[in-house]
């Protein structure tokens, strides 16, 4: 029995069946098989509708829902488990302030409880975190789908702890912080964000802030972050897969994996533009790097590698502008670019009778210090040259079953930057 005690608008409807939509201002509660148990009106609509689910369902582990109408609503928490919260199809249901109380704390969505979904709302300028979810770590199955938000005054979305959160194709524009932020998701049940996009973040796009395990993010596009596009620097973070993701324009570097980040990977996306580094490597182990562009569009280099040891690093599949390129070994205290279409006059022409074989790269030295070294591979050509003023071999350079390579150290890096690239 729904409690009576709301001081709402509120039409009490016993196992009716879903109306064909849900009329603007409204908002349903709906049962397992879809018939309507109750509907609300005004501006805390949203929230007593999900509090009439805790009063009004039992046992709990059955799976009801909540739809709104087209309107604005105030914020809303979700302290029930199995439950889902969507705007009816077609709607435009906005999350804006708090209606006549005050539910999150100056969000718009706040989550403790895990078998939760919300879907195809529109947060818009809550003075905090946009969507707080934060659970214990024995629940998760919570799904965050087509959210829009606004201009929060901390973070876009902000999850800590459980045992795996879904985010879809969120649409996530001026956070005050962080646009999505991460914390403390310590089990092996993976994390999957996919699609949307991070625009105009206030510090990070994306940060694995503490104790991040098993995230997969896909098809992320992330713009204008004042600081880093993207961020893992914590020793509790691994199993960060980034596939498919373009970050543009970052304050600071595009991608950062460093602080004990252990087996993260980087895939067939693309990172430019950025004010720093485009990917930067500190202290990461396992670190896997493919098929991306690197194309001389980041200030500081599209792939910097800090003298901190790493291990277990692959990095193939790098595509320069004028062909690909990989790296043998873990590079330290070296940064490498591609040469842009602009600058592509200072890789002109060759040595004597050979002719270029593949791609010409930037390489050079972060810091005057002792252990700085790289080595190139290229799929063709009888040696590597490096122009610095004329073209000139490079000594260690090898042709192996596998194609060319030429090894760089400390004789052959400087701190101003050199051309390099294959000949035969």
């Amino acid at each position: 029995m729904l409690r009576a005690g709301i001081t709402v608008s509120a039409l009490l409807i016993a196992s009716a069946p879903a109306a064909l939509g849900v009329a603007p201002g409204a908002v349903e509660v709906r049962d397992e098989a879809g018939g309507v148990v109750a509907t609300f009106a005004g501006p805390d609509a949203v929230q007593d509708a999900v509090s009439a689910v805790v009063t009004g369902r039992a046992p709990e582990s059955r799976a009801w829902s909540v739809v709104a109408g087209t309107g604005t609503y105030g914020d809303f928490a979700v302290k029930t488990p199995n439950l889902a919260v969507s705007a009816d199809a077609g709607a435009q249901v906005v999350i804006g302030g708090t209606g006549l109380r005050d539910d999150t704390g100056g969000g718009c969505v706040d989550i403790t409880r895990g078998n939760v979904a919300i879907t195809g709302l529109t947060c818009s300028t809550p003075p905090r975190t946009g969507v707080n979810v934060t659970l214990r770590n024995s629940e998760g199955g919570v799904s965050l789908s087509s959210l829009a938000i606004n201009r929060p005054g901390v973070d876009g979305i902000a999850v800590t702890g459980g045992r795996g959160v879904s985010i879809t194709s969120p649409a996530i524009t001026g956070p005050a912080r962080d646009g999505i932020r991460l914390t403390a998701l310590t089990t092996r049940n993976p994390s999957p964000i996919s699609g949307g996009s991070i625009t105009g973040a206030g510090r990070d796009g994306l940060r694995l802030a503490d104790d991040v395990r098993s995230v997969t993010v896909t098809g992320l596009t992330v713009t204008g972050s004042k600081g880093y596009g993207i961020a893992s620097d914590d020793a509790g973070n691994s199993d960060a897969s980034f596939s498919g993701v373009t970050v543009t324009g970052s304050g600071r570097d595009g991608v950062l994996l460093s602080g004990g980040t252990l087996r993260a990977a980087l895939v067939a996306s693309a990172v430019t533009g950025s004010a720093g580094a485009g990917v930067r490597l500190g202290d990461a182990s396992g670190v896997r790097i493919s098929d991306v562009p690197v194309d001389g569009s980041n200030a500081d280099g599209d792939l910097v590698f800090d003298g901190e040891i790493r291990t277990g690093g692959s990095y193939d599949g790098l595509k320069a502008p004028d062909g690909p390129f990989s790296l043998a070994g873990e590079p330290r205290s070296v940064r490498i670019s591609g040469v842009p279409a602009a600058r592509a006059a200072v890789a002109a022409g060759g040595p004597a009778r050979l002719s270029r074989r593949g791609a010409a790269v930037f390489v050079s030295a972060t810091a005057q210090v002792a252990n700085r070294r790289v080595v190139l591979r290229f799929p063709s050509g009888s040696a590597v040259y490096r122009k610095s003023g004329s073209w000139a071999k490079v000594p260690s350079s090898r042709v192996l079953r596998t194609g060319l390579r030429a090894s760089l150290g400390t004789s052959q890096l400087g701190t101003a930057s050199s051309v390099y690239a294959p000949f035969g």
